[in-house]
């Protein structure tokens, strides 16, 4: 004769704990795995607009696409819609994959145009040509955080009047960061000693600038 096993109610509940346990040790690294994907599309929607930046500059005599207000997507001012128009960028590649508050996560480094022309400007090949500051280290484009005042529709995230280096590392542990030579990076903080928005010195965004 087959013999019949059933649980007692004491059995369940251990089997349970022993569930719950498990589960709770897998979470966190399930939770890294998870942040440290999100951070890799965050990088790979950088590297992508790199591509199309570089696009850009080809079709348009060494200028760098403007930023300007705040336009929506569709409309014909702005970067990122710049860069639809000329590249045919799609709007996704502009929102970190653990975004969820705006449709959009990357601000453009324009600071040092915005007082060099006493407003709206655009970088020149030649500004980075004659650059003291090495191209490696200078700022193109950074991943915001929601600290910042923008609006969620606005699809021109810059730097013109407001600081938007990131100090929340909520999305994915680490900011993305994308570089005038090209190359992208997962940062921790903004280390003014390797990184700047200027092309005359080593600096963070609220170091003076001759105006």
């Amino acid at each position: 004769m087959k013999k019949q096993w059933n649980f007692t109610l004491i059995e369940l509940l251990v089997v349970i704990s022993i569930i719950a346990i498990l589960a709770g040790m897998l979470l966190p690294a399930l939770n890294k795995a998870r942040m440290a994907a999100s951070g890799s599309s965050c990088l790979s929607n950088l590297n992508q607009i790199k591509l199309m930046i570089a696009q850009y500059t080809m079709d348009c005599k060494g200028y760098y696409p403007q930023a300007e207000l705040a336009p929506l997507w569709g409309e014909p001012g702005g970067w990122t819609n710049q860069l639809r128009i000329t590249a045919k960028a799609e709007k996704k590649i502009f929102k970190c994959p653990a975004e969820k508050d705006r449709d959009f996560s990357y601000a453009l480094n324009c600071q040092q145009m915005y007082k060099k022309y006493s407003g709206f400007g655009a970088w020149h090949e030649s500004d980075f040509a004659k650059s003291r500051t090495s191209v490696s280290r200078i700022v193109l484009i950074e991943e915001t955080d929601n600290r910042i005042n923008f609006a969620v529709t606005d699809s021109d995230q810059d730097n013109y009047t407001q600081e938007t280096t990131p100090s929340n590392r909520d999305r994915h542990s680490s900011f993305s960061m994308l570089f005038v030579d090209g190359h992208g990076e997962s940062v921790q903080y903004f280390d003014s000693s390797r990184m700047s928005y200027y092309t005359d010195r080593m600096s963070h965004w609220y170091s003076a600038y001759p105006n």
